[in-house]
């Protein structure tokens, strides 16, 4: 009969397991997998070529996150066209949305990380959603992954309010874009004022040759958002339906 020795969980992996299982709802097999959803970039990057972050299991989650969510709405709004689905997924998935997803279940305080003079941790709790999601999928499998996933999101939307008001002003405004035929150019880079410390971005949008809008943002995305946002302000004269 073969001997079977089990490694003695240690009271800070004890403590991660009862969070787990708090936020997931079951019981984790690979604890050293969601190690990595709560290790930032910030504090390990590489050890022996080996990466020791949760930047691989983002990549992943920002994927399968994705898929989950095309899936849900495709299932449930069986008479909504691709536009109107394509706008509502990109509501629910955008970087704002999964960092309040994120700080709705904790993720934020569990993750470490390393603030430094100068150095802003970004979307900390959003990156964290979509490693833990990964997580779940290589641990569980897709069904678990798409059932962990399909609990935060009847959790925290409703999907039939959302459809009718979407948020996602990007996606509206190359809707109207596509309509009306206009001309509307997205010059988004980095930038940083002077009497600022971070580098931010900035979206400055032009109707023809004329200034529309602009927005600023820590992140590309935001940055475009809220210069759509601005400018279907101006727009407002133009209707989609």
């Amino acid at each position: 009969m073969g001997l079977f020795f089990f490694k003695k969980l240690s009271r800070e992996d004890k403590i991660l397991l009862n969070n787990l299982k708090l936020i997931l709802d079951f019981k984790p097999k690979n604890l050293e997998l969601y190690k990595l959803v709560f290790t930032h970039s910030s504090v390990r990057t590489n050890t022996k070529n080996k990466l020791e972050n949760n930047e691989r299991l983002e990549f992943v989650g920002d994927a399968v996150i994705g898929l989950i969510v095309t899936d849900i709405l495709y299932k449930k709004f069986p008479k909504a066209d691709e536009g109107k689905l394509s706008v509502l997924r990109a509501s629910i998935i955008s970087r704002q949305s999964l960092n309040s997803l994120g700080e709705s279940l904790g993720l934020n305080k569990l993750v470490e990380h390393r603030i430094t003079s100068g150095n802003v941790v970004k979307n900390l709790s959003g990156n964290s959603l979509e490693a833990i999601i990964a997580a779940v999928y290589f641990d569980k499998g897709y069904k678990k992954a798409k059932k962990f996933v399909e609990t935060i999101i009847y959790k925290n939307f409703n999907l039939n309010k959302l459809l009718k008001e979407n948020k996602d002003y990007k996606s509206k405004l190359l809707q109207l874009i596509q309509k009306f035929k206009l001309n509307i150019d997205f010059n988004t880079y980095e930038n940083i004022e002077v009497n600022e410390k971070n580098q931010h971005f900035l979206c400055e949008l032009c109707l023809g040759n004329q200034f529309l809008a602009e927005g600023k943002g820590w992140t590309k995305k935001e940055a475009e958002q809220k210069a759509a946002k601005y400018a279907l302000k101006k727009l407002n004269h133009l209707r989609l339906d």
